[in-house]
Protein backbone atom coordinates (compact mmCIF):
# COMPACT_ATOMS: atom_id res chain seq x y z
CA UNK A 1 0.00 0.00 0.00
CA UNK A 2 1.55 3.34 -1.06
CA UNK A 3 2.16 5.99 1.53
CA UNK A 4 0.03 9.10 1.40
CA UNK A 5 2.00 12.13 0.29
CA UNK A 6 2.07 15.05 2.68
CA UNK A 7 2.50 18.57 1.47
CA UNK A 8 4.58 21.08 3.37
CA UNK A 9 1.83 23.71 3.26
CA UNK A 10 -0.99 21.35 4.37
CA UNK A 11 -2.20 22.23 7.87
CA UNK A 12 -4.88 19.52 7.97
CA UNK A 13 -7.93 21.79 7.89
CA UNK A 14 -10.94 20.83 5.82
CA UNK A 15 -12.29 23.67 3.69
CA UNK A 16 -15.30 21.81 2.30
CA UNK A 17 -16.29 18.33 3.40
CA UNK A 18 -17.01 16.49 0.16
CA UNK A 19 -17.58 13.07 1.72
CA UNK A 20 -21.39 13.37 1.56
CA UNK A 21 -21.52 14.15 -2.14
CA UNK A 22 -22.94 11.12 -3.86
CA UNK A 23 -23.33 10.11 -7.44
CA UNK A 24 -26.25 10.75 -9.73
CA UNK A 25 -29.31 8.63 -9.07
CA UNK A 26 -31.48 8.16 -12.16
CA UNK A 27 -35.19 8.85 -11.76
CA UNK A 28 -37.47 5.96 -10.95
CA UNK A 29 -39.08 4.29 -13.96
CA UNK A 30 -42.72 4.99 -14.68
CA UNK A 31 -45.14 2.80 -12.84
CA UNK A 32 -47.49 0.63 -14.92
CA UNK A 33 -50.49 2.71 -13.85
CA UNK A 34 -49.06 6.06 -14.88
CA UNK A 35 -50.51 7.87 -17.85
CA UNK A 36 -48.65 9.09 -20.91
CA UNK A 37 -48.98 12.87 -21.09
CA UNK A 38 -47.82 12.93 -24.69
CA UNK A 39 -51.19 11.56 -25.74
CA UNK A 40 -53.09 14.38 -24.00
CA UNK A 41 -51.83 17.02 -26.43
CA UNK A 42 -53.66 15.45 -29.34
CA UNK A 43 -52.59 15.00 -32.92
CA UNK A 44 -49.52 16.13 -34.80
CA UNK A 45 -51.02 19.52 -35.70
CA UNK A 46 -51.88 20.36 -32.08
CA UNK A 47 -48.43 19.22 -30.91
CA UNK A 48 -46.78 21.41 -33.56
CA UNK A 49 -48.87 24.40 -32.48
CA UNK A 50 -47.92 23.90 -28.84
CA UNK A 51 -44.22 23.72 -29.75
CA UNK A 52 -44.41 26.80 -32.00
CA UNK A 53 -46.35 28.76 -29.36
CA UNK A 54 -43.76 27.93 -26.72
CA UNK A 55 -40.94 28.86 -29.10
CA UNK A 56 -42.64 32.15 -29.97
CA UNK A 57 -43.09 33.02 -26.29
CA UNK A 58 -39.46 32.24 -25.48
CA UNK A 59 -38.09 34.18 -28.45
CA UNK A 60 -40.26 37.22 -27.71
CA UNK A 61 -39.09 37.23 -24.10
CA UNK A 62 -35.48 37.00 -25.28
CA UNK A 63 -36.08 39.87 -27.71
CA UNK A 64 -37.38 42.04 -24.87
CA UNK A 65 -34.21 41.35 -22.86
CA UNK A 66 -32.00 42.22 -25.85
CA UNK A 67 -33.89 45.46 -26.51
CA UNK A 68 -33.75 46.55 -22.86
CA UNK A 69 -30.05 45.67 -22.70
CA UNK A 70 -29.44 47.73 -25.86
CA UNK A 71 -31.29 50.72 -24.41
CA UNK A 72 -29.28 50.49 -21.18
CA UNK A 73 -26.00 50.36 -23.11
CA UNK A 74 -27.08 53.30 -25.31
CA UNK A 75 -27.96 55.35 -22.21
CA UNK A 76 -24.62 54.52 -20.61
CA UNK A 77 -22.74 55.60 -23.72
CA UNK A 78 -24.84 58.77 -23.96
CA UNK A 79 -24.33 59.83 -20.33
CA UNK A 80 -20.68 58.81 -19.88
CA UNK A 81 -19.24 60.25 -23.08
Amino acid sequence: MPRQQTHSDDDGRTVADMSGVGGFEPPAPLSPGSRDVREEIGGEEERRMVILGTLKAGLSLGAVYVIVFGIVIALMVFFWT
